[in-house]
């Protein structure tokens, strides 16, 4: 069951309307459940050392990681990079293999 957020209904106008911080943290969600949908859930809940019906509840966004679940993720590398590519910042994601390949130019310029 999808719960839908206090409207809060303005002064002046009566309107009601829903605050920006429930629409930003169900996109969040969203997000993050994309980016586990790579993998089976019993995957990343042993990665993460969580169970798999709290994953396949992240998977659906109904709902998002604990602080705790997210940490677990960014320590991981595997998962770490496909949330950085879900944020949009894959270059992060792939900063290790870029200074390896800077490394070895190096390497091959200076003749080592």
């Amino acid at each position: 069951m999808e719960r839908t957020p206090k409207r809060i209904p303005n002064r002046k106008t009566g309107e009601r309307s829903v605050p920006s911080v429930a629409i930003r943290t169900l996109s969040v969600n969203e997000a993050i459940g994309e980016a586990l949908r790579g993998w089976s859930a019993k995957f990343v809940a042993r990665r993460i050392k969580t169970s798999t019906r709290t994953v396949e509840a992240w998977r659906e966004g109904k709902a998002g990681p604990q602080a705790k679940h997210f940490v677990a993720m960014l320590n991981d590398d595997e998962l770490c990079a496909k949330l950085l590519e879900a944020a949009g910042r894959g270059d992060l994601a792939r900063s290790a293999e870029t200074i390896t390949k800077l490394r070895a130019a190096l390497g091959a310029v200076e003749g080592k």
